[in-house]
């Protein structure tokens, strides 16, 4: 009898064990998905900033016929980011080419 009663509280231990250890695990993959989502959103907000200040910045020293040394630099920085880092799209680069062959000042 008492082989039956430890075997049977025996395997619910080691069930409760197996179930508890299950259920950290399930909590510490959906926490890390979250996480995953969260830094996803802010990197497509990211992206999305660049590619607005990149295509104003880009218009406005096209319209003003001419850009500094320093000022082309920290555009192409900011597109390298944007393109490279942040995988954004080919849609700036007719736009940084007409830059790059802009008369410095």
């Amino acid at each position: 009898m008492n082989e039956i009663l430890t075997a049977v509280l025996g395997g619910s231990v080691g069930a409760a064990l197996i179930t508890g250890i299950f259920g950290i695990i399930k909590w510490y993959m959906e926490r890390k998905a979250q996480k995953n989502d969260k830094e996803d959103d802010v990197k497509t907000a990211l992206r999305m900033l660049l590619y607005d200040r990149i295509k104003h910045l880009g218009k406005a020293y096209i319209q003003k016929g001419e850009i500094s040394i320093e000022n082309l630099e920290d555009l192409m920085q900011m597109h390298k980011v944007y393109h490279n880092n942040l995988n954004g799209n080919g849609f700036l680069d007719d736009l940084m080419e007409t830059v790059r062959s802009l008369p410095r000042k």
